[in-house]
């Protein structure tokens, strides 16, 4: 395919960057063409797929890199911000483009693990080929820049080449695969030991109303954990969740979250209350029982109700429509089931969308109440650090500010034939430690389904 005439009079024109985005005609799924580029993009892959698999991000390759302290809120926006005024772009379609992808730290304040490679100190990138699947439309964006003319053309033929090279070498997804995993469970006794510490305060009536402590799994398999099997795993198995897996280098993070922080249109807002927790039975039956016993367990509620009471004050911050809310109703998963309340508004003029993800990072299900007295108590208690689980993970463009912001839970950091797993929990005043524990046992269960392959 040659340069379009359009690119080349762009360029005449002085730009320098350049998106192209067109539309797609292929049968291929995006997790096929994500599983295509693990040859020649291992380690510069990012997929993104919504509960209700309406929307799919696939993008490989770097065209920018963004890391640490350049994932700032005030930097990624100078850059969006750059971008949009200075890249040409043929059409403009949410979720195509020069979109960032990535996520953030939990607390920029702690430092991460070595388990988290390049990537826990934050991590975006603009992708060099980007695949979005919107409803029942399909495109494909090839993002690249240029100083002369024939480097522009170049640029071009590789892409267009490394496009087709994509789907043409897509194949048949492997089947759900079981494999053995060991684990080892990470500084119980200093977990156990926080959880006791934190009610204790909790009991005094203070102004820390609820801290939510987090903990981790270490896993090993006989075989490299790649990201193509883990995410094929996670799509048979965990509906109503969002999918996804960033990787940087040979670090990879993959999960299967129900909760989303923020979704950014032009003209709405929209983000979800999710807390509360307990088991799925063995039978559609003995789920549903135990979802009703959810609603109305004293400690459960009071502890979602902290979540909703926060994310609709500040959502109400950010919208000119008066937020209605509605009774929690079960989020049911392949494991777990949680209380589960949107809420949704009209977004005001002028209002960031990442300043506003930003202000509600982190919700109350993942850091506690008050914000700040909870994220500092977590800095001094819980054993390790967060890296990027509990954390904004999405995509952000620069063109319209919109985007959407999912909370990186049922998640793990991988590289090789080891991980480290993330599960957490609210801790309220009546939470007893050892039953915290066993809720993050089910926890775990999604990743280590998602990792060993058992339906």
């Amino acid at each position: 395919m040659k340069l379009p005439d359009e690119l080349r009079q762009a360029y005449q024109k002085n730009a320098r960057q350049f998106s192209w985005v067109f539309p797609l005609e292929t049968e291929q799924t995006a997790l096929a063409i994500f599983a295509a580029g693990e040859k020649a993009y291992q380690g510069e892959r990012f997929f993104w797929q919504t509960p209700k698999k309406d929307f799919a991000l696939v993008g490989f390759g770097y065209e920018t890199i963004l890391k640490g302290a350049e994932t700032e809120t005030h930097q990624l926006n100078n850059f969006l911000k750059k971008e949009a005024a200075t890249r040409f772009q043929n059409m403009s379609i949410s979720g195509t483009g020069a979109l960032l992808f990535g996520g953030l730290p939990f607390d920029t304040e702690q430092t991460p693990t070595e388990a988290w490679g390049e990537l826990g100190e934050g991590w975006f990138y603009l992708p060099s080929i980007l695949f979005t699947f919107s409803g029942s439309r399909i495109y494909g964006t090839l993002n690249f820049s240029g100083s002369s003319e024939q480097e522009v053309e170049e640029r071009w033929s590789t892409l267009v080449a490394q496009f087709d090279r994509l789907l043409a070498t897509c194949e048949e997804l492997p089947a759900v695969a079981e494999t053995k995993i060991d684990k080892e469970e990470v500084a119980v006794t200093e977990w156990l030991q926080a959880v006791n510490e934190t009610v204790a305060v909790l009991r005094e009536d203070g102004p820390l109303k609820k801290v939510v402590l987090a903990r981790q799994l270490a896993v090993s398999s006989p075989e490299k954990i790649r990201s193509n099997q883990v995410l094929v795993n996670l799509m048979a198995q965990q509906q109503n969740t969002y999918l996804f897996a960033l990787e940087a280098k040979d670090t990879s993070f993959i999960g299967a979250t129900p909760e989303r922080l923020l979704l950014g249109t032009k003209e709405t807002f929209a983000t979800a209350c999710i807390a509360g927790t307990i088991k799925t039975g063995q039978t559609p039956e003995e789920t549903k029982t135990l979802g009703a016993q959810l609603l109305q367990d004293r400690k459960n509620t009071g502890e979602h109700q902290i979540v909703v009471e926060r994310l609709a004050k500040e959502l109400a911050k950010m919208t000119t429509s008066e937020n209605s809310i509605q009774a929690p109703i079960i989020l049911e998963n392949r494991d777990v089931q949680h209380l589960y309340v949107p809420i949704s508004g009209q977004r005001k003029p002028g209002i960031s969308f990442l300043e506003s993800v930003m202000q509600l990072h982190p919700t109350p299900a993942l850091g506690g109440e008050p914000k700040e007295l909870a994220v500092e108590w977590i800095r001094q208690y819980e054993p390790g650090s967060r890296g990027l689980y509990g954390a904004p993970i999405g995509w952000i463009s620069g063109n319209d500010d919109s985007g959407e912001f999912a909370v990186a839970l049922r998640s793990g950091v991988f590289a090789g034939q080891q991980g480290v797993l993330y599960a957490g929990c609210g801790i309220v005043a009546d939470s007893k430690a050892e039953l915290e524990r066993e809720e993050t046992k089910i926890k775990f269960q999604p990743m280590l389904r998602g990792i060993g392959g058992q339906v």
